[in-house]
C-alpha cells in the first residue's frame, strides 16, 4: 500500500534531526545565546513522535492485525535499538565508565543519554493499533483525553525537578513511560487524519506566527526562572511550543514546490544521525581530552562535526546489507529520488 507523502514531512524531519544534534551540542554550555539555543531546540523529540503518529495514521492498513502491525513496525526500530544500546555500552566500558546494571540499561533506554526516546517509540508501536482505533472512533475525545494525561505527568515532573515533591523510586523512571508523552504521538495520529490544507490565509500565517513567537518566548522565560527544568523536555511550556513548531514549519515547507535535495538526504538519514552522532561527539571528547594541550573547539565547530559525522555513518550504514536495520535508510529509498520515483515511507 502506497503512502501519501508530504514535502512538509521531510522538512520537519530534517528540522527535527538537527535540533536534536543541537541540543548535545550546547548541553552544559554557559552563555546566554548557547542556553536559548538549547531550549528553542527542545521541540526535536517531541516533534520525532508526533511523525511518528503521523506515519502511522497516514499507512494505517485496515487488514492488519496487531501482531501484523508490530511485526513490521518493530522490524524497523528494534534491531537498531539493540545493537546501538550495546555498542555505546561497550564504549562506555571501555573508557571505563562501565554500567551497574548494563542489562537493565539497555533494555529500558538507559544505555545512553538519546536512547530514551526509541524507548518510548517502542511502547508507542506496542499500542498504535489501540491509539490508532480510538483516535478513529472518538478524535476529539482522544485527542483531549492525551493532553490531560500528558499535561497533568509533565507537571508532575516538573514539580519533582522543582524538589516540591518525591516520586517513588520506580524501577523504570516516568520521564521514560510513554503517558507523558502521550499527546505527541496521539496529536501526530490526529493530524495524519486530517486532510491537509494546500493553501493557507494570510490571518492564518500571521496567528501561526504569533502563537509560535509566544510559546517560544514562554520557554526562555521559563528556562531563566527555573533553572532546574532546562534539562526537561516534557514541560507544558514546552508542548506548547512543540506543536506551535509544527505549525510554523509545517507552513515553511509547504512553501517549496520540491523538497530540496540536501533537506530529502537528512530526513532520510535522520534515524542513523540521530542514533549515531553522540558516539561521534564522544569519540572525540575522549581523543581530544588526551591530547597536550587539550584541544577545544567552538560551538558551531562541534555542532558541523557531530552532524557530517552522523550523516556519514547513517550514510554508510544505508550501504551496507541489511544496514536499515541498523538505522540506515533503504538504498532504494536513497536511489529514489535520482530516478525520479515517488517517495514510499
Amino acid at each position: 500500500m502506497g503512502i501519501k507523502r508530504y514535502a512538509q514531512m521531510d522538512g520537519l524531519r530534517a528540522a527535527a534531526a538537527m535540533a536534536v544534534v543541537m541540543i548535545h551540542v550546547t548541553a552544559g554550555a554557559q552563555g546566554r545565546i548557547a542556553l536559548s539555543i538549547n531550549q528553542l531546540a527542545r521541540f526535536s523529540v517531541p516533534l520525532f513522535l508526533m511523525l511518528s503518529g503521523f506515519g502511522h495514521a497516514a499507512g494505517a492498513r485496515a487488514d492488519e492485525d496487531w501482531l501484523t502491525v508490530c511485526r513490521r513496525r518493530l522490524w524497523r526500530v528494534l534491531p537498531a535499538y539493540l545493537v546501538w544500546s550495546a555498542l555505546y555500552l561497550l564504549v562506555d566500558a571501555a573508557f571505563r565508565r562501565p554500567h551497574a546494571h548494563p542489562l537493565r540499561d539497555l533494555l529500558t533506554g538507559n544505555a545512553y543519554m538519546h536512547l530514551y526516546y526509541v524507548f518510548v517509540l517502542l511502547q508507542f508501536v506496542l499500542i498504535s493499533l489501540l491509539l490508532q482505533r480510538a483516535v478513529k472512533r472518538f478524535p476529539v475525545a482522544s485527542l483531549c483525553g492525551a493532553g490531560a494525561v500528558s499535561l497533568v505527568l509533565q507537571s508532575v515532573l516538573c514539580l519533582q525537578a522543582l524538589g516540591s515533591i518525591r516520586l517513588p523510586a520506580f524501577p523504570v523512571p516516568m520521564v521514560l513511560w510513554f503517558a507523558p508523552w502521550l499527546i505527541f504521538y496521539v496529536g501526530g495520529l490526529w493530524l495524519g487524519r486530517r486532510p491537509a490544507q494546500s493553501t493557507i490565509g494570510r490571518g492564518s500565517v500571521v496567528a501561526i506566527i504569533a502563537l509560535w513567537g509566544v510559546s517560544a518566548a514562554l520557554v526562555l522565560l521559563t528556562a531563566k526562572r527555573f533553572p532546574a527544568l532546562r534539562s526537561l523536555s516534557l514541560r507544558p511550556d514546552l508542548t506548547l511550543y512543540v506543536f506551535a513548531s509544527w505549525l510554523l514549519l509545517w507552513m515553511l515547507f509547504g512553501l517549496v514546490r520540491k523538497t530540496p535535495r540536501p533537506i530529502y538526504m537528512v530526513s532520510r538519514l535522520s534515524f542513523g544521525l540521530y542514533l549515531s552522532h553522540p558516539l561521534v561527539l564522544r569519540l572525540w571528547s575522549e581523543w581530544a581530552a588526551r591530547q597536550r594541550p587539550v584541544i577545544y573547539l567552538r560551538m558551531w565547530q562541534s555542532y558541523l562535526m557531530a552532524v557530517f559525522g552522523g550523516l556519514l555513518t547513517a550514510f554508510m550504514l544505508s550501504w551496507l546489507p541489511f544496514g536499515y536495520l541498523l538505522g540506515g535508510a533503504r538504498k532504494s529509498i536513497l536511489t529514489e529520488e535520482q530516478n525520479g520515483e515517488k517517495n514510499r515511507d
